[in-house]
């Protein structure tokens, strides 16, 4: 058993300089678990990756560069390791890159020391002589510090006698023992600080008498103290004695001091506290008055600056000589002057916090990590840097960032506007130094502007009248730009620019396309050109109107509505304004998006009579796909020649998408992503060649952002006051070097301009590491691609030590992932939001169903169809609020047309979209109360169990999903399938429910009682039909079969075949008719309610619409009161002394008559249970000492057999169990992954091999089957890894 890369928080980075005359950046190194990842600043790339500890940590890295074995092709590092009471001295070689070459990292030798007494939180490297190196430890736990020395040839041993409450070390040379020294620093405080504990303790010093040593307390204060040498002057001694002397107590913080930071020369220290705050210290190194260990050492407050500006705890900081940089628990990364000023503010980390931060002055790069697993490189130029701008029209600016201040030629800059006074009332962006601008008194002005700030202006168009421009719209060219003005008489001006360099009116014409106030948007698409614009009215009416003749020379113009002509009208169904749109030439379609959220699509008829004036009714629409938001831009995408998606933006935050399936005319949600750091997402930006959308261009509350989607980085934010103000932007090919911004505010426009050549300067920010959850993990599961392994042979199987996998995983946030794992030096490649559950509630459990289960009968007609595709996959999520979400796999294809065979298709081309969620109503509850206790025998039809289907208000926000478990089952005749789902919940029920598809209807069908604890964990056995009868016309049906595991420690058995089957013959007679406007996309929690309304099974007119909602509580009492009670077929009492926390049963297998399947589960209790079942007839004879139950309804027997029990598999809890009937697989609160063996005779468990996973807190395990006794495991919890087993050959 082998382990792969952890993926889970970044707790230590360091930075390895190289010599001083390379020019390179340096490399990183980054400590996540027990590993260490080696990145290439320069390419931004992960060049290695090693394991250090086994189940420990990493907390912090040291490195000292050994100029003296640096060559033109080598460099090598001697780094020291340290996590919990481990430290480790790693030497490393690094060949750096000639001809293209990758650089290669080597580990060439580490060295173990013997544990100390307590956690180690800071070591650095000391130059005691020419060849020896010196190694400082800071020790956690109490006031000591301890010194280690280690040569070439040295061992080191570091001991630790918490007896004496002090530390001596020695240093080994063969035989011999040299005692170098121990501090005694305990004893030099009096009172309560005498012993306590410690969160940070810092180290400064070059030399040994040099040593400076900085401890935060748990009294919220900080303790300084330098080493001297106890022997006396002139000694010629070459071992000595050192002692601690305090230096100074500082004293200000109201939290625990959780991070210190040096400055450069030691004559300050910052500090970051669990009030929120960092604090600037002087520190006095010099000698003191007296070296008595007992001289009282008074308290000295802050003399710097108190930095406020964190919302919760500050975890890091570090300090150069211009900046002081911060981060902390609220994801936020602040920059600091040294007068205490906030520079910068800097939120792209996610969940629980950053941990972790780090500034290079001499590159000016700042790195910071946390909880998401996240490592994000930003370029931060100190305060005084050479490479400010200039200042430009009087405004100063950073970073190679422009910032004009442009005013119209007629605004008056002093006198107070009037109701003459001209202001700007639209703009637009053409490139990067041209800004065309129209005015409320009618005139169309265009800015070139220069690189030093000079702007010409040129005044292309004048209205007759004077009339306000209301709406503006450009469609831009090489040689040429086309300018649509829209007045407030309703007229529509054409203008044409014909040579951009000397910009010349070339065109223009003016006609009546609305009346007077009623033209509030003109529109180009880039697909139809310019020969086509729309113009919009209130009432949600579109005109398409075609330019029907166009001029060669300035002399040549033209007025009146002559030169074009209206070809269709197009009538929303929404009577509501419409904002954006967009056309596909090639797919005839034209998609709008409105004032309240609404898309609307219509055919494209180009080809109408010209005499004619087509009126286009919609061809489909989906109502509220931004909730109540407005919709801010459209875009078209074709798949093939019969399906295309939409993509949608809008004022809730939320980029929306949709597909279209020409044939069925049908337009379908697929998929939401939120952009949090959004309020309105007004346009996205593909800036690659398939057209994906890597850019989010929006506004927060006062400020205009550039999000990248794909790094999860901010690009640019310049504050404007909000998106209401007049606005444009221009995007180049690399947004991060080449963007433009315009706001206008008090008549003045503010332009801030960075364009710089992609060549001259690396992208920042960077993303080196995979994003990933930023809270704990509960549950994972694999998403097998069939396809693409069974492509590969057998020998491709052997050669990589990991097979490619997709991951499915929930996390505490609500949020659900498809991360991918790939062979190679980064193992985790991709990972992919699918979607987050309402009000970002904890994703509890997850399962994926990927097998359809026929059932055959012939009452069906035959014209019902194929029915679903055997290759359908879903994954179903479940979490608190009893959100239930179900997501579909969707194969995407690079070519234009879907292949007709059945090739395997790339690991890259899975992906998910979301198929349907479900909450419940507010008067919707399942407690159950006075109920009987747990029997293994069902009641007599007779007599009707006395349950009492309850709700409590008070209650209503506990409500939560623990476990889940699906299965696909159809009919071999029907279009239809269902997606049966067992759910459990915390109050103590679990309920049978039913998902329709296509037209994805929620039933509850049944409730498994009685239940008198809630259940944890779920698990189902489809038994195919047996043919065990001696009287072969009466055939059995499959069977299905849910296995639950109990806080009280029982396994409970529960027959739902007949409540299934049951359910099938209903449905089988739904019509499509019955299915319209159900539930078409999720809740978001930000305004968006989901669109349509919900409505029950039965017809509604659209009269009673009404009515709709009473009527619904009504069907919905009666419903719960007709529900169907399933009683446990068997009940396994007393499995585990405490809770089941997971269970797992293997695939069935047998043979024609009797099928068998094995059942493990763990439970609080350490231990592992497993059993086995076998499933017969009833005319097979079973053994005597087995326990068996006879069902007389369906005609089988169940036999129990080879129980088998370890009480202490694991040193703590047991969290996640899978089994496949020859191999067990179990992981625990220990952060072990134990393999079993299952006899094959009596099904006893012997473990075989272990592993120590990085992961803390592990949650949640899951195994796959690579091949012939060759295993992939998962194991998630603080974070997720990957691990390979394979079984002996024997086996």
């Amino acid at each position: 058993m082998e382990s792969g890369q952890y993926l889970g928080e970044i707790s230590a980075l360091c930075f390895l300089h190289l010599p001083p005359p390379s020019p390179s950046l340096p490399y990183l190194l980054a400590g996540t678990g027990s590993q260490l990842l080696f990145y290439d600043l320069h390419t931004g790339n992960m060049i290695a990756s090693f394991q250090v500890f086994k189940g420990v940590r990493v907390h912090g890295i040291s490195c000292l560069p050994l100029t003296d074995t640096v060559t033109d092709t080598s460099l090598t590092f001697r780094v020291a390791v340290f996590g919990e009471r481990r430290l480790k001295l790693c030497l490393f070689n690094i060949q750096l890159p000639h001809h293209n070459k990758q650089t290669i990292v080597h580990l060439l030798s580490f060295q173990s020391l013997p544990n100390l007494g307590h956690w180690v939180l800071d070591v650095c490297f000391i130059q005691v002589v020419k060849e020896s190196l010196l190694i400082s430890i800071a020790i956690y736990g109490f006031l000591q510090c301890s010194l280690l020395c280690s040569l070439r040839s040295c061992s080191v041993v570091g001991i630790c006698n918490s007896s004496r409450e002090s530390v001596s070390c020695h240093w080994m040379h063969r035989q011999h023992s040299v005692f170098l020294g121990h501090l005694d620093i305990y004893n030099q405080l009096s009172g309560e600080l005498s012993r306590c504990l410690l969160y940070t303790m810092r180290i400064w010093g070059h030399r040994i008498d040099s040593l400076h040593v900085a401890s935060g307390t748990i009294y919220n204060q900080i303790i300084v103290w330098k080493v001297v040498d106890t022997l006396p002057m002139g000694s010629k001694s070459k071992t000595g004695e050192y002692k601690a002397v305090p230096v100074c107590r500082l004293g200000g913080h109201e939290g625990s001091i959780f991070r210190i930071t040096w400055s450069l020369d030691g004559s300050k220290l910052v500090s970051v506290s669990d009030d929120r705050s960092a604090r600037i210290w002087e520190v006095h190194t010099g000698k003191r008055d007296s070296d008595d260990d007992t001289t009282e050492v008074t308290v000295s407050p802050s003399t710097g600056p108190v930095l406020f500006g964190h919302t919760a705890r500050v975890w890091d900081c570090c300090m150069s000589d211009s900046l002081i940089i911060t981060v902390g628990e609220d994801c936020t990364c602040r920059v600091w002057g040294l007068d205490g000023t906030q520079l910068r503010i800097i939120k792209e980390h996610i969940g629980r916090g950053v941990w972790r931060c780090l500034y290079d002055p001499s590159s000016s790069l700042l790195v910071t990590a946390g909880f998401d697993s996240a490592i994000k490189v930003h370029s931060c130029l100190p305060m005084g840097s050479e490479l400010e701008s200039e200042r430009c029209n009087g405004l100063e600016e950073y970073e190679r960032k422009q910032i004009f201040t442009i005013q119209i030629p007629n605004s008056k800059r002093t006198a107070l506007m009037d109701s003459k006074s001209e202001y700007v009332r639209c703009m637009h962006l053409a490139s990067e130094c041209e800004l065309y601008v129209a005015t409320n008194n009618g005139f169309l002005y265009l800015a070139k502007i220069s690189d030093t700030g000079d702007v010409a202006w040129t005044q292309l168009f004048c209205s007759q009248e004077e009339i306000p421009i209301v709406c503006m719209s450009v469609f831009p060219g090489c040689v040429e730009n086309w300018i649509a003005l829209g007045d407030g008489k309703g007229r529509l001006t054409v203008v044409r620019i014909a040579d951009i360099q000397t910009p010349e009116l070339n065109l223009s014409f003016t006609w009546p396309a609305e009346a007077e106030r009623q033209l509030l948007g003109t529109y180009w698409c880039k697909s139809l050109g310019h020969r086509y614009i729309f113009t919009a009215d209130p009432r949600g009416r579109l005109k398409l109107w075609k330019i029907c003749k166009t001029f060669q020379s300035s002399s040549e113009k033209g007025t009146g509505h002559a030169n074009a002509s209206l070809v269709a009208e197009f009538t929303s169904c929404f009577p509501t304004r419409i904002l954006c749109l967009d056309a596909s030439f090639h797919e005839q379609v034209l998609v709008c998006g409105d004032l309240r959220g609404n898309l609307v699509l219509f055919p494209l008829l180009l080809d109408a009579p010209d005499a004619s004036v087509a009126h286009i009714a919609p061809l489909n629409y989906f109502k509220g796909a931004h909730g109540i938001s407005s919709v801010s831009s459209v875009s078209i995408h074709g798949l093939n020649p019969s399906t295309f998606e939409i993509h949608s933006t809008g004022g809730d935050g939320c980029i929306c998408y949709m597909e279209y399936d020409g044939y069925k005319q049908k337009m379908e949600f697929i998929g939401m992503k939120q952009v949090k750091e959004l309020s309105l997402v007004r346009s996205l930006f593909p800036n690659d060649n398939e057209g994906h959308n890597n850019y989010a261009i929006g506004f927060t509350s006062a400020d205009y952002l550039i999000w990248n989607l794909s790094t999860e980085t901010k690009v640019a934010e310049i504050p404007c006051g909000g998106w209401r103000r007049p606005h444009t932007y221009f995007l180049g090919d690399v947004p991060e070097m080449k963007n433009c911004f315009a706001f206008v505010k008090d008549e003045v426009i503010y332009m801030h301009k960075q364009w710089v050549a992609s060549s001259d300067s690396r992208i920042y920010p960077q993303n080196l590491h995979l994003q990933f959850h930023g809270r704990e993990i509960h549950s994972l599961c694999f998403i097998v691609d069939d396809a693409t392994q069974l492509s590969k042979s057998s020998d491709e199987k052997q050669a990589q030590p990991f097979q490619s996998a997709f991951v499915a995983t929930g996390c505490e946030d609500g949020t659900v992932r498809l991360t991918s794992y790939s062979w190679g030096i980064d193992n985790w490649s991709a990972s992919k939001l699918l979607g987050e559950h309402v009000g970002g509630s904890a994703v509890r459990s997850l399962c994926c169903v990927f097998k359809v289960h026929t059932i055959v009968d012939e009452t069906l007609d035959s014209d019902q169809g194929t029915g679903l595709l055997e290759d359908e996959f879903l994954l179903i999520s479940v979490g608190a609020k009893r959100v239930l979400t179900a997501w579909k796999r969707k194969a995407s294809f690079s070519s234009t047309s879907r292949p007709k065979t059945e090739e395997a298709l790339p690991s890259s081309s899975i992906s998910f979209q979301w198929l349907s969620s479900d909450l419940p109503t507010r008067n919707r509850g399942s407690k159950k109360e006075n109920l009987n206790d747990v029997d293994t025998t069902p009641p007599p039809e007779k007599i009707k169990p006395q349950t009492q289907v309850c709700c409590s208000d008070a209650l209503e926000n506990d409500w939560r999903y623990l476990a889940v478990t699906a299965f696909l089952v159809k009919f071999s005749r029907s279009r239809m399938s269902v997606c049966f789902i067992v759910v459990s919940c915390s109050d103590a029920t679990v309920t049978l429910r039913a998902l329709v598809l296509p037209h994805r209807l929620w039933f509850d069908i049944a409730l498994l009682v009685p239940s008198t604890s809630p259940v944890l964990s779920l698990e189902h056995v489809v038994v195919p039909d047996l043919a065990t009868f001696k009287d072969k016309s009466e055939q059995m049906r499959s069977l299905f079969m849910v296995i639950s595991g109990s806080t009280d420690g029982s396994i409970g058995f529960w027959d739902v075949s007949e409540a299934v089957e049951a359910f099938m013959r209903k449905v089988s007679v739904l019509h499509k008719e019955d299915c319209n406007n159900f539930q078409t996309r999720p809740r978001t929690g930000r305004g968006s309610q989901g669109g349509r309304q919900w409505r029950t099974l039965e017809k509604t007119s659209d009269n009673d619409l009404g009515c709709a909602a009473s009527q619904e509580k009504e069907k919905e009492k009666e419903k719960e009161k007709e529900i169907d009670m399933i009683w446990p077929v068997h009940v396994v009492k007393n499995a585990h002394q405490s809770g089941v926390n997971c269970l797992h049963v293997s695939d069935v297998r047998g043979c024609e008559s009797c099928f068998s399947c094995n059942v493990i589960s763990g439970g609080d209790d350490q231990a592992l249970h497993s059993l086995t079942f076998d499933v017969m007839g009833t005319d097979k004879s079973c053994k005597k000492d087995a326990s068996s139950y006879y069902c007389l309804q369906n005609k089988y027997q169940i036999v129990f057999s080879h129980p088998h029990e370890i009480a202490s598999a694991h040193c703590s809890a047991v969290k996640g169990v899978w089994t496949d009937g020859h191999w067990v697989f179990s992981t625990g609160l220990d952060q072990r992954v134990r393999c079993w063996r299952v006899s094959s005779v009596d099904g006893k468990l012997s473990e075989k091999a272990h592993l120590i996973v990085s992961v803390p807190e592990p949650e949640a395990l899951d195994v796959r089957v690579c091949g012939r006794n060759r295993y992939q495991i998962a194991v998630a919890g603080r974070g997720m890894q990957m691990m390979e087993f394979l079984a002996p050959a024997d086996s």
